[in-house]
């Protein structure tokens, strides 16, 4: 199910309620009420200990990298290394009882895998020898650092359960995004899921109709999803 087929089934169960006038409701309000139950729901499952659907995560193949300068890094740069930044912001996963649902971290042919740490376990692990060569990243301010050493790494690949499928499409986008179609991005979710997302969805947009102004020129359902660069 596409996002824009998602936005379109919650417009359609709305419109058979009370609260008919549905012209009322922009693409923008019913898919942020759509990505807020969506992480909810999600949440519930992972926090259950229920296993994270291979059909929820999503893949970011192509995450682009660029090397930043000391002063830039969280944490020390050992000699001899870099200290690489993912260029744009890392959508922001959901965050379960575990922590954020980041699901893995690799190089593109998946021959590195790398493990998450923190700027203080990155500190004592760079002065033991046992742990100090193993891979791994940090994340600070949204963005995702590596320490390389060797040749210099382009991109990274990133899988995850993200809050927003949209902004994941985004960071792996075309030049940042501009050839994304946002009603043709997947709306991953669980199809035991679909319909208590949709529900919980229009329950939200009935809850909060009488808050939205009126549309004297019968134009707010052309507030789409707009076209947006990735944060750097």
């Amino acid at each position: 199910m596409t996002i824009g087929e998602a936005i379109a089934r919650v417009r359609a169960i709305y419109s058979k309620g009370p609260s008919s006038d549905d012209i009322s409701l922009s693409d923008r309000l019913i898919y942020s009420k759509l990505v807020s139950a969506r992480t909810l729901l999600i949440k519930r499952e992972i926090d259950k200990r229920r296993q994270v659907s291979d059909w929820i995560v999503q893949t970011i193949k192509c995450a682009e990298l660029e090397v930043v300068k000391q002063n830039e890094c969280p944490c020390a740069i050992p000699p001899g290394c870099k200290a690489l930044r993912t260029k744009y912001k890392i959508p922001k996963p959901v965050q379960s009882a575990i922590g954020p649902e980041l699901e893995s971290v690799t190089t593109m042919d998946g021959g590195v895998v790398y493990s998450k740490t923190d700027w203080v376990r990155k500190r004592y692990k760079s002065g033991n020898k046992f742990t100090s060569h193993q891979p791994d990243y940090m994340i600070k301010d949204n963005y995702l650092y590596l320490i390389h050493k060797g040749n210099l790494l382009k991109y990274i690949t990133i899988g995850g359960v993200f809050e927003d499928p949209y902004q994941a499409a985004l960071v792996e986008g075309c030049g940042g995004g501009e050839c994304i179609q946002p009603y043709d991005v997947e709306f991953a979710i669980d199809l035991h899921l679909v319909d208590a997302v949709m529900q919980m969805a229009v329950q939200e947009l009935v809850q909060i109709f009488k808050s939205i102004p009126e549309d004297a020129n019968n134009d707010a359902s052309e507030d789409k999803i707009r076209m947006q660069q990735p944060s750097k």
